[in-house]
């Protein structure tokens, strides 16, 4: 049995990150799941993703609500996306640096690569998204996401390896 008292910082915060990004990604599944089978309320949605949905709803007016997605807006929207993504990312990045780099007695290559996918992804991502591009738009995002759970794993199993 583990004594409470020598468990170390570094793991508690491994643990709680992975499920910061874990509830992140049972939050995308929900929602997925949840839109599923329901139409796009009419501009709520970039003009790309028409080829998700074959159908709309129809307000109740009678007139059709059209949102305009100017390249502006479009960027507006992807600092937004930044705003809520790079925090967690940054973070366990951080906290790689330092705890996982320093556990292992390695070099630092696995936190660079770390940073360096999801910059790139992120890069994509946001061009994707002001030019309209939907398939690598959504393959930019999940390379970030999925760089951003790797980044958790890792300091979830090298701060399990180390002793307390």
């Amino acid at each position: 049995m583990v004594d409470v008292y020598t468990i170390q910082a570094g793991t508690v915060f491994a643990w709680f990150m992975f499920f910061m990004v874990a509830r992140r990604l049972v939050i995308l599944i929900i929602a997925a799941a949840y839109s599923r089978n329901r139409p796009f309320v009419p501009g709520s949605r970039p003009p790309e993703d028409k080829i998700l949905k074959s159908k709309t709803v129809e307000p109740a007016s009678g007139h059709s609500v059209q949102a305009e997605f100017t390249k502006d807006v479009r960027a507006n929207k992807v600092i937004s996306n930044d705003g809520e993504n790079d925090p967690y990312f940054f973070i366990l990045l951080l906290a790689t640096a330092a705890f996982s780099d320093d556990v292992a007695g390695t070099s630092c290559t696995r936190t660079i690569v770390y940073g360096v996918i999801y910059l790139f992804a992120r890069v994509v991502f946001a061009i994707s998204y002001v030019f309209g591009l939907q398939p690598w738009r959504t393959l930019a995002f999940s390379v970030g996401f999925l760089c951003t759970l790797a980044c958790s794993l890792d300091l979830i199993i090298t701060m399990s390896m180390r002793s307390n």
